[in-house]
């Protein structure tokens, strides 16, 4: 069937990047993180064509251009990073389909003039290198036809992509008019233009935005509410829904990153975890995952099953390294480690496995740290090595706070010395429950 599997709306400024904004592209960190953690929800998804949709691509303020050359490119030059380069291979089979399709179907679909991709296209791609490898590519610029259009458009397109694997991102900043020193100066508007589509989004009611007052719009002077619009449209006839990962406006203009995934159909871990324990107690059976496998487990991932009774931890085991073929498999296997072979606890009893919560953590590859700086407990966990001893600990613990503290905690899990010669990594940690 499927269609659209995911999408994502993804705020495009260069300045996210080092390569652009130095050491300016802290002020937006939490963009970055959050482009860092869709990357991996995004890559999670078995999908073989993007659709990328960019208020910056060729426009038209009847139609809407399609990119129809074989391979495309785009860098940064124009703001002093010709480093940062994407290439892309059209898939032109799919987009002259659609564009026949779509003139059928009442959508002024016309080619876009060749020309390089855009900074709303290199930003998005560059930014997100998991999800974009190995898939062929259809591009769209925007139109000026009214906002009900793009949400009605981007269900048809949906419907036309049905038989394909398809992620959708739309490029796209909110208000440039948050603050006075802004791109386009203050306006009152900017920022209930922003909190109304992000509240909407977090809300999952996305009417508010389609319903949005027009001059509202023009005040507010948005760049990404038509991307948006289509994306919207595709993801409520594919039954996606809507995350906010975050929201900032350090240099006056909004920028989101949201993304979307399916709600029908989704894992249920607690009922995974919990059936795993509870047959291998039984049978010392090992439970298959569901099929068809859910997304987010299809890939292979190293992970950490932690177990609660209430809030009395009751097991916590896991992988540094993947071990088994998808996710869904080391899921099963780790959540009964941790009922059963946990060596800080009393094995998990079988009239207890109705009362666990469990709590699955997806690990990234973990890199390394010279400077316990790069660290944040909120957001990495971290291995520690010295010798033959080693621990890791996961992100988000409570009682960690900083980075100190989390370096200490590890080391005494370890039994190391803190001032011996450390080997420091950290890692990102994606919780599902």
């Amino acid at each position: 069937m499927p269609g659209i599997v995911a999408g994502a709306l993804c705020a495009h400024p260069p300045i996210l990047l080092t390569e652009v904004g130095g050491l300016e592209s802290q002020h937006v960190r939490a963009t970055a993180e959050a482009m860092r953690e869709l990357d991996v929800m995004l890559a999670g998804h078995r999908a073989d064509v993007a659709v990328v949709i960019s208020p910056h691509s060729p426009s038209s303020m009847t139609s809407l251009p399609v990119r129809h050359a074989a391979r495309v490119a785009g860098d940064l030059a124009r703001f002093r990073a010709p480093q940062v380069r994407v290439e892309a291979v059209v898939d032109t089979a799919l987009v002259t389909a659609l564009v026949v399709e779509g003139q059928r179907a009442g959508y002024a679909l016309t080619w876009a003039e060749d020309s390089d991709l855009d900074h709303g296209v290199v930003v998005p791609l560059y930014s997100l290198p998991r999800t974009i490898a190995n898939k062929r590519f259809v591009f769209l610029g925007v139109s000026g036809w009214p906002l009900a259009r793009f949400v009605d458009f981007g269900a048809w397109l949906h419907q036309s992509l049905l038989g394909r694997s398809v992620i959708l991102l739309a490029s796209g900043d909110l208000s440039h008019r948050l603050t006075p020193d802004a791109p386009y100066g203050f306006r009152p508007e900017g920022p209930v233009f922003d909190r109304l589509v992000i509240d909407a989004l977090r809300d999952h009611d996305w009417t508010r935005i389609e319903g949005m007052d027009p001059d509202l719009i023009e005040e507010a002077g948005e760049c990404g509410l038509r991307p948006l619009a289509i994306l919207l449209g595709a993801a409520r006839a594919a039954g996606l829904a809507s995350k906010v990962l975050s929201y900032e406006g350090p240099f006056g203009v909004g920028y989101p990153v949201v993304a979307f995934a399916p709600t029908a159909g989704a894992v249920d871990i607690q009922d995974l975890g919990r059936r795993a324990i509870e047959t291998y107690l039984r049978s010392r059976q090992l439970i298959e995952p569901p099929q068809p496998i859910p997304a987010v487990l299809q890939e292979p991932s190293a992970l950490f099953v932690t177990l609660r009774k209430g809030r009395e931890l009751r097991g916590c085991v896991g992988s540094l390294r993947p071990t088994e073929a998808t996710a869904a498999h080391e899921l099963i296997r780790y959540a009964i480690a941790s009922a059963v072979r946990d060596p800080r606890f009393e094995p998990v009893r079988l009239d207890e496995v109705r009362h666990l919560s469990i709590k699955v953590q997806l690990l990234e590859p973990a890199e390394a740290v010279t400077d316990i700086a790069a660290l944040d407990p909120r957001l990495y966990g971290i291995i520690v090595r010295c010798g033959e001893r080693q621990a890791l600990l996961l992100p988000g613990i409570d009682e960690i706070e900083t980075p100190e503290q989390q370096l200490r905690a590890a080391c005494d899990k370890a039994g190391i010395d803190p001032l011996a010669a450390l080997q420091i990594e950290r890692f990102r940690a994606r919780t599902i429950e």
